[in-house]
């Protein structure tokens, strides 16, 4: 398993490695989930599997894994695993590990992990199958309970109220609805409060390893109703996004609560388009300014309702309403490859008006599952940045900004899987080399830099990136 760390705000990321599993018969499967504490050290949670006979994955056994870092994100150590004696059979899926931070908690720093325990086997899933919790109160050396919450239960999230409250939001996988299990006294028991947060509408069920059933047929996207949520420490609502399936197309709705789920504010759709989707939703809630986002994928800017991008929302409380303040979006090309399908879900965080997404996409031409990320810092909170990739399995050049150019400077990210040379020069459309703009060595990574463009005549303009992989090209106009 990876990681990736940024120290400057978004403009470079690194990649760390993880440690082994402690457990040597088990190997990273998946579900990575990344969460940091007030003192500013982070645990990474992901799921382990044990193999079969012919050394493939194997459901019939598998854990949860626990790095732990104080760097950063530089370099990790093992934690004690959460099922560490293999209690229980079958294998983990859609884990999710949160902290709770919050300063008035008698809890406070206390690490919280949900998952569902999954068998391949029918009789196995119906009879064991289903959501579990267990925390830990020494930073991940040892967990407690265990605890069975429901059946059935899927795609989960487990956040922390401001005096230590416990929540778990889960989507049932049989088409129940979406549902919040609450404890108050601090994990001795747990509670559904007395309605849903919303059912399904007939929602297209969830694509599999063999079948897909589709959004919008064989040109669609697989998906499913996925729940979101984050909760304001200072006020103690909570705030979540939800998807449905109304008139023929993949909605999201937005509710709050202020009284631990007991009542909910009237659902209120987050506009979008009549023919388009949206769907798998993240939602994050800034502890200092107490502005809610919610991150999602949508083809709202194809009319053919065959591409997709990430889109983010504000939500603002003070009007109660949606305030579009979505960065430029990249397509994802999901037709013709036999696998229409980007990734379980986007995600994103937020701080003192630093605004973080990220997201997988699929890209006709390139590999499957790049990990694209957006930042937007605190001077462009209401502005327009760039989305780059922080890892691929190939190079990777943004298109320059601003384009057309201000004819001084120009900015470019750019991101290289391998340790290498790289040289960027510019060159006019007949082919000749006008200017070289730079070059350095650079290890595997994510990097954005300065060029200087100044004194180049107006015209249209080939940027080259070149590295021992090869090389890549943006198109550059000087008005």
């Amino acid at each position: 398993m990876v990681a990736y760390y940024s120290a400057d705000q978004g403009t470079s990321w690194q990649t760390s490695r993880l440690p082994r599993a402690l457990n040597s018969d088990l190997y990273p499967s998946g579900s990575p989930t990344v969460v940091s504490d007030n003192h500013g050290s982070f645990y990474y949670a992901y799921t382990t599997n044990g193999t079969d006979v012919a050394g493939n994955l194997s459901d019939s056994s598998g854990d949860i894994g626990i790095a732990y870092s104080t760097d950063g994100g530089k370099t990790w150590q093992n934690k004690t695993a959460i099922d560490n004696n293999l209690v229980l059979s079958g294998h983990p899926e859609d884990v999710f590990i949160t902290v709770d931070n919050s300063p008035v908690s008698l809890d406070q720093d206390r690490v919280y992990i949900v998952w569902d325990q999954f068998y391949s086997n029918v009789d196995s899933e119906i009879n064991n199958g289903g959501l579990y919790i267990a925390w830990s109160d020494d930073k991940a050396n040892t967990w407690k309970g265990m605890v069975f919450l429901g059946k059935s239960d899927d795609y989960q999230e487990v956040k922390t109220g401001k005096n230590g409250e416990i929540y778990v939001t889960c989507s049932d996988s049989l088409g129940i609805g979406h549902q919040l299990f609450v404890s108050t006294n601090f994990g001795a028991s747990f509670s559904k409060p007395g309605e849903l947060i919303a059912g399904f509408n007939s929602y297209p069920s969830y694509a599999t390893d063999t079948e897909f059933t589709l959004l919008k047929g064989v040109l669609g996207f697989a998906a499913f109703p996925y729940i979101s949520f984050d909760v304001d420490l200072t006020s103690n609502r909570i705030y979540t996004v939800y998807g449905d399936y109304v008139a023929d197309a993949a909605a999201l709705y937005y509710r709050y609560s202020d009284n631990n789920g007991s009542t909910w504010s009237d659902p209120v759709g987050i506009q979008q388009l009549s023919s388009s989707d949206r769907f798998d939703p993240w939602v994050a809630v800034d502890q200092k300014t107490h502005e809610t986002y919610t991150m999602f994928y949508s083809s709202d800017s194809d009319p053919n309702n065959i591409l997709v991008a990430p889109y983010r929302i504000r939500i603002r409380d003070s009007a109660e309403q949606m305030l579009n303040t979505a960065f430029n979006p990249l397509f994802v090309e999901n037709a013709g490859n036999g696998m229409p399908y980007i990734g379980d879900h986007t995600y994103c965080d937020a701080f003192d008006s630093l605004f973080v997404g990220v997201w997988t996409q699929n890209r006709s031409g390139r590999t499957d599952g790049d990990v694209y990320a957006f930042v937007s810092t605190q001077q462009q909170k209401n502005g327009v940045d760039q989305p780059f990739v922080i890892h691929s399995q190939s190079t990777w050049l943004s298109a320059p900004y601003p384009n057309p150019s201000n004819g001084k400077n120009i900015s470019l990210r750019y991101y290289t899987p391998h340790a290498t040379q790289i040289n960027f020069d510019l060159f006019d459309v007949t082919g000749r080399l006008v200017k070289h703009l730079g070059g350095q060595s650079v290890e595997e990574g994510s990097y954005s830099g300065e060029f200087d463009i100044s004194n180049t005549p107006t015209g249209t303009y080939l940027i080259r990136m070149t590295t021992n992989d090869g090389a890549v090209s943006q198109k550059l106009i000087i008005p």
